[in-house]
């Protein structure tokens, strides 16, 4: 192994160059759960890899991932977003205690089977939070002819595990109402929510959604047309089952 070599290459993470081995490999360690995402998502994915992917190997268990503090101290901005990227929504929300602008409870009546294969009626009650952080907890705020934005995140619950997630969502997906009318916008979990399913046909008759996985179900009148985002009101009518 060319460990001279490995230590003068210059690497990229989260589509940015210029990081030296040792942030890459706190940058990595950060953002992937083990070794074997790693070398998943990086290393067999690019031909050439495999002495570098030997060597994270060998030493993944002596890095030390970065911290949001460091992030927070980083001043070149893009170097930070790729910190912000790595660290991941989750561990950056509860980290950074952000503003909740909106929680909404929704009782649900969804289809599910039994072990034989047997339709019944789950009742539940599901819960949906709309998160901000605004910006100046993220940036410096100083003059900047590209201003850095609040980020936003809607965290929700698995219908059948209760697992908590986080999942980024830009501001015209958080905020309801026009986007030329700032004073007439409110925060929107629901609204959120619905945004992160894209489907890509008319007139569906019913959405099926296991975990990430989503399965909709065509009507008569139904017509192939660009993937397009969910709108709240699709959301509540046409989710038949959750799991």
């Amino acid at each position: 192994m060319n460990l001279t070599k490995l230590k003068e290459a210059e690497y990229c993470v989260s589509g940015l160059k210029g990081f030296t081995l040792s942030e890459a490999l706190s940058l990595w360690k950060t953002k992937f759960e083990t070794v074997k995402h790693f070398q998943r998502d990086v290393i067999n994915a690019h031909s050439g890899l495999k002495e570098l992917g030997d060597f994270v190997a060998e030493v993944w268990e002596t890095i030390k991932p970065v911290t949001v503090e460091a992030a927070l101290s980083e001043k070149n901005t893009e170097r930070r977003r790729v910190m912000f990227d790595c660290i991941g929504v989750a561990n950056l929300f509860q980290k950074l205690q952000p503003e909740m602008l909106d929680r909404q409870v929704i009782s649900k009546t969804r289809t599910r089977w039994d072990g034989n294969n047997k339709a019944y009626e789950h009742v539940f009650e599901d819960i949906y939070e709309l998160y901000r952080i605004r910006d100046e907890k993220l940036f410096e705020t100083g003059w900047s002819w590209r201003r850095p934005q609040a980020i936003y995140a809607v965290r929700c619950w698995c219908t059948t595990t209760q697992r908590e997630f986080w999942i980024y969502v830009p501001e015209e997906a958080a905020m309801s109402g026009e986007l030329t009318s700032a004073n007439n916008r409110k925060p929107d979990a629901i609204q959120a929510i619905a945004w992160t399913i894209r489907i890509d046909i008319t007139n569906p008759k019913r959405i099926f959604r296991q975990g990430d996985i989503i399965v909709v179900e065509e009507s008569d009148n139904s017509q192939p047309v660009p993937s397009y985002h969910l709108k709240k009101e699709q959301y509540l009518e046409l989710i038949f089952s959750e799991t």
